[in-house]
């Protein structure tokens, strides 16, 4: 995985279009893939991409 590929908080939540505090729970719930990286949540934009794609089949 190349850092391109990473994402912090932030910008996992501009990509996925949802408030920050909104993917920090879901990160706190573990109901979506990440990890904690030195105290900070961090997201692989791969398993973002499964996760939505898992998450629109149930919707």
């Amino acid at each position: 995985m190349t850092p391109k590929d990473v994402l912090d908080l932030k910008e996992a939540s501009k990509y996925l279009g949802m408030d920050e505090a909104s993917l920090k729970l879901l990160a706190s719930e573990r109901r979506i893939p990440c990890l904690v990286l030195d105290g900070a949540w961090v997201f692989s934009k791969k398993s973002i991409d499964k996760w939505k794609s898992q998450q629109s089949l149930r919707a």
